[in-house]
């Protein structure tokens, strides 16, 4: 009796042994990138005509603030390099291949390590869904 509880331990402390790489594998890959949230796209602007309580139009240009201002490839991929970090603000300004300047906000953490020319590629989100993007570094 006594040989078999040992050695039905010894087989469920040998497959938690192997079960344990698999365990630890799939807590690091299922970190979440970090998101970004766009502040502005610099050039894009919306321009409205206003009335105000005189009944005067007033014209206001506001920066873009839309995803669908941002150039990108088929698959809602933008390819950019960090021109600005701001850690006061958690703002870097990053330029794409094809010239847009992007504003953005970071956490905090997701601003450590970053360095002033590093290429970063952001994957947008599908139309009519949350306006943060995910940052994956290169």
């Amino acid at each position: 009796m006594r040989l078999i509880s040992w050695s039905i331990l010894g087989m469920a402390l040998g497959l938690v042994g192997l079960m344990f790489p698999y365990a630890m594998a799939a807590e690091q890959a299922s970190r979440p990138l970090p998101s970004a949230q766009l502040v502005a796209v610099e050039g894009a602007s919306n321009t409205y005509h206003l009335i105000d309580y005189d009944g005067r139009v007033v014209t206001a240009v506001v920066p873009s603030q839309s995803t669908t201002d941002i150039r990108h490839s088929a698959d809602n991929t933008v390819h950019a390099t960090l021109a600005s970090v701001n850690s006061a603000t958690n703002r870097v300004k990053v330029v794409t291949r094809e010239g847009q300047i992007l504003v953005l906000t970071l956490a905090p953490a997701a601003l450590q390590g970053l360095q002033i020319g590093d290429p970063v590629e952001f994957v947008l989100p599908a139309p009519n869904r949350d306006k943060s993007a995910s940052l994956r570094g290169q």
